[in-house]
């Protein structure tokens, strides 16, 4: 079935600059990779959308498997209110098909732990089994200890937390920027997908989840808020025309906030330039960015 955590989004910290992820139940931050975007999305989604107790959720419990000579550990055990395994979660990049393998190997962590329910999740796909009687049975339902009983609510707190605004204090801004957020990355047609954008300057802060809009047949722009090591809101856009990125816009909302000029960053082949957004396409904090999307699209590749 879809990912119960297709929606949701892992805390975020800064450390040293770097953007790191923040698990909220051990309060430890850890480094950017795929599984563990899986794991901690899934978390948010047992804790704000299930309603789960975040004190009777474990990480990376130690697993004695026969034969097995390395240090084996479990992604999420989940427990009852005896404090007894209730559900086992074996979490995975989203890249990572999900197969009879995976299921063998949750299978083989149980036969420690015991837990009447499992699950294996790529943030994408979410499978749910039940062992009963010495067997593991496909669920076609979420069992009901795990099933979603609250509504997110994900006012402008929420986005800071999870990385994508940093200290704007302009209510106008907070409001743009927690409605935009909503629209792209809460409630869209299609899901957000992370792009780390390897190899390009820090300063940018371009990682983090994307909305692909489609212009027409050809163009697509992937957009995205981030906040900065310096509490600073970023709105980055990256252009694709034909299957090949073609153009960036970068967007300090703060400096736009407070009416300067040069205030956003325009990077394409024919090299890069400081603008005023708010001169070169009439920019306010009234537009939603899926109305600004087609002047923005050609802005980038002018």
């Amino acid at each position: 079935m879809i990912s119960t955590a297709l929606f949701h989004y892992p805390q975020t910290r800064f450390k040293d600059s770097i953007k790191q992820l923040r698990n909220p139940v051990l309060k430890k931050n850890y480094k950017q990779r795929p599984e563990e975007r899986t794991r901690l999305k899934f978390l948010e989604y047992l804790i704000l959308e299930a309603g789960y107790s975040k004190n009777r959720i474990a990480f990376e419990s130690p697993v004695s498997l026969p034969g097995d000579k390395s240090s084996s550990r479990s992604d999420i055990i989940c427990y009852d209110e005896d404090f007894l395994p209730l559900l086992l979660v074996e979490c995975k990049a989203p890249n990572i098909q999900l197969d009879e393998q995976t299921a063998i190997q949750i299978a083989r962590y149980n036969s420690e732990i015991s837990a009447p329910f499992l699950m294996v999740t790529n943030g994408l796909r979410d499978y749910w089994f039940e062992a009963k009687n010495d067997e593991v049975v496909f669920l076609s339902k979420i069992p009901p200890p795990f099933s979603s009983i609250n509504r997110i609510v994900a006012e402008f707190s929420y986005w800071q937390d999870r990385g994508f605004a940093g200290t704007i204090e302009e209510p106008i801004v907070q409001k743009w920027i927690t409605e935009n957020c909503e629209q792209l990355f809460i409630e869209p047609s299609n899901p957000a997908r992370y792009f780390d954008f390897e190899g390009t300057e820090a300063d940018l802060q371009l990682p983090n989840y994307y909305q692909v809009l489609m212009i027409n047949e050809q163009t697509r722009l992937a957009v995205s808020f981030t906040s900065t090591p310096f509490g600073a809101t970023k709105l980055n856009m990256i252009l694709n025309q034909g299957g090949q990125n073609v153009g960036l816009l970068s967007a300090s909302l703060d400096i736009i906030a407070s009416d300067q000029v040069e205030n956003t960053m325009i990077q394409n082949a024919n090299g890069i330039r400081l603008i005023d957004l708010v001169e070169e396409v009439g920019f306010d904090f009234l537009k939603s960015v899926k109305e600004l999307a087609p002047s923005l699209s050609l802005l980038i590749k002018s």
